[in-house]
């Protein structure tokens, strides 16, 4: 081994929760400290990638995560404001009217296409006798969202406005909400068909997996009226300016010395006999011109010493790592506290946006085939700036959980290698990206047979390009995490920031947040840890904003995390739920009640 570098801080991990530590701490102290961020890869972002296609240099392939709601998501929100990051919306359906005069059209006109019957949006409630499930007589005239809202309404009114520690002490059918898994939950409250709308028409099998049912239940969050944002040069541009920035800033350790890309950690091992308490192993890795990664042979380990240390990283990339640190009791029995869902992501190029032809915009159609969910990202003539082309960006399937596996058999075989239009000045062999996954011609011919059913057509003109992305394959195991029933996760959350209290190792990322599958929960878990164990003030940036600022009027001591002090035991012999003014709480459930009676008596 060469010299080992010393650092006072080490971060793994080029997310944005790594990104975000690296470049707060440099703010604060990187003038007298010495820290330093690695990646495994040579990639910046983690599970924040975007990739542009040929012909649409303004329309942007969002293969990991893609937007974010800047009514809820105030780190983010802010966050970008401060990096100066322009934004676009993120619609979830047309802006156009469906009437001259009328109001916008939003998702009503987008598709459903289930158990071989065509629907739009609308017909949840206008037209409930349309909708192909043999639903009881109580569960009709709901769309999935508001279905879900029923199923809260039941078990217990105004649980959505709980604090969280409030929804940990309810209890139903006898035991702690916290203590079901949402399936098993769901089992007692809906009829078999009503789960499987749910799961078909919500699009994402997540929504209703057996992850814990305090998080679950109240987890509609977004619909398809909810107003998202993005980035105008994609999301992974978040990362990218932190850590350039992280590089850029003055401070003690050389700008070039401050990044290490294609390092993999692999072990950690305790220094008894030295300032610098941590031996960080690191195996060199290679990323080829596609984007695989994979370790560079008969290349030597590098050791690093740190004083402390950052995880920046997913459940599945902290199992890969070999250290004492991870044989402490409690971490190794709450590391597994979360589920890692498997996601995949395709998208295919078209010369032209001819979904416009059937009223649709932008949001997306929800299938029962294994594309399940379909996107309409947009159409490059329509971008500020863009170019004068109809090539057009269609997210064909954005699946999870169990359709992955049907792509994952379709992996092997000839390469797809598309077309150049006439309207693209390309060479043959770039219209297809390199990538990682590289993409064959039986997953887009497949695809797009499937978006040609889903939109009741003959035959539709074939994709010129195509991309898609699976996060199953290490270090990631998988597109996000949900907390498992029987863990309190109340408390793991607080303590995995630090979870070894004579350690300085600490832990930060989507995987252990209250926001799980959200940038926001990775924002959330690194500023938390930042400022109760690094000092950290809150950011300027943030406390100029005036819904953070009542926040903290309410509360001083928020810590960016949903309950200020977990309390050690739960005590509750009460069934009840809490709630502010009950009255009010119980009105809104019979008005949303009516809402669906009356759905079904039209």
């Amino acid at each position: 081994m060469t010299q080992p570098i010393q650092l006072d801080i080490a971060i793994v991990g080029g997310g944005v929760s790594g990104c975000y530590s690296a470049w707060r701490l440099q703010q604060d102290r990187g003038h007298n400290s010495n820290i330093a961020l690695f990646e495994y890869s040579n990639r910046i972002g983690g599970r924040l990638y975007s990739r542009k296609l040929p012909g649409l240099p303004n329309v942007v392939a969002e293969l990991g995560g893609m937007r974010y709601i800047p009514g809820s998501h105030l780190m983010v929100k802010n966050l970008v404001e401060a990096l100066k990051l322009p934004t676009k919306e993120f619609p979830m359906g047309s802006l156009l009217p469906i009437e001259p005069g009328g109001k916008a059209a939003g998702a009503d006109n987008n598709l459903f296409y289930l158990r071989g019957q065509y629907f739009r949006y609308r017909d949840f409630a206008e037209h409930p006798d349309r909708i192909p499930y043999n639903l009881n007589w109580s569960e009709r005239g709901y769309g999935p969202e508001n279905m879900q809202v029923k199923v809260m309404n039941l078990i217990c009114p105004g649980f959505a406005d709980m604090s969280l520690q409030q929804q940990m002490q309810v209890k139903v059918f006898g035991k702690e909400i916290w203590r079901y898994g949402f399936w098993d939950l769901l089992y007692k409250v809906l009829s078999n068909e009503g789960y499987q709308f749910m799961k078909d028409a919500g699009g994402y099998e997540a929504n209703v997996a057996n992850a814990n049912a305090v998080t679950q239940l109240p987890a509609t969050e977004y619909k398809d009226d909810t107003v998202f944002l993005t980035l105008k040069d994609g999301f992974q541009s978040l990362p990218l300016t932190l850590a350039q920035q992280f590089a850029d800033m003055p401070g003690q350790l050389a700008p070039s010395e401050r990044i290490g890309m294609n390092q993999r950690l692999t072990e950690i091992r305790y220094n008894t006999d030295s300032d610098y308490r941590y031996s960080l192993i690191f195996q060199a890795t290679e990323t080829n011109s596609a984007g695989k990664t994979t370790d560079k042979v008969d290349c030597e380990p590098v050791e690093v010493l740190a004083k402390q240390i950052i995880l920046g990283m997913p459940r599945r990339a902290l199992e890969l790592i070999a250290s004492p640190f991870f044989d402490d009791p409690w971490l190794k029995q709450n590391l597994k506290s979360v589920l890692i869902q498997s996601a995949f992501k395709m998208f295919l190029a078209y010369e032209k946006p001819w979904w416009r032809s059937l009223g649709l915009v932008a949001g997306r159609s929800v299938t029962d085939l294994p594309i399940r969910q379909t996107y309409y990202m947009g159409t490059e003539c329509e971008q500020p700036g863009g170019e004068s082309t109809l090539h057009s960006l269609l997210m064909a399937s954005y699946n999870d959980i169990g359709t992955v596996p049907f792509w994952k058999g379709l992996e092997a075989g000839k390469a797809f290698t598309g077309y150049v239009p006439q309207s693209l000045s390309c060479a043959p062999e770039q219209v297809v990206l390199k990538h990682e996954f590289q993409i064959t011609e039986d997953m887009v011919a497949t695809a797009h047979q499937q978006v040609t059913t889903l939109h009741n057509q003959q035959q539709l003109p074939p994709p010129y390009s195509a991309v898609y992305q699976e996060w199953g394959d290490d270090p990631y195991g998988g597109g996000w995490h949900e907390w498992k029933a029987n863990y309190r996760l109340d408390q793991i959350m607080y303590r995995m920031r630090h979870p070894v209290a004579d350690q300085e190792i600490y832990i930060v990322g989507e995987a252990y947040s209250y926001e799980q599958g959200w940038v926001e929960g990775a924002l959330n878990t690194a500023e938390s840890m930042l400022e109760q164990f690094f000092g950290l003030c809150k950011p300027a940036w943030l406390l100029q904003d005036p819904v953070f600022a009542k926040i903290l009027q309410d509360n001083p001591d928020y810590n960016f995390l949903p309950t200020a002090c977990p309390a050690p035991d739960l005590h509750s012999s009460s069934n009840s739920c809490v709630c502010g003014d009950c009255s009010e709480v119980l009105n809104e459930v019979t008005e949303f009640a009516y809402e669906g009676i009356n759905n079904v008596e039209r």
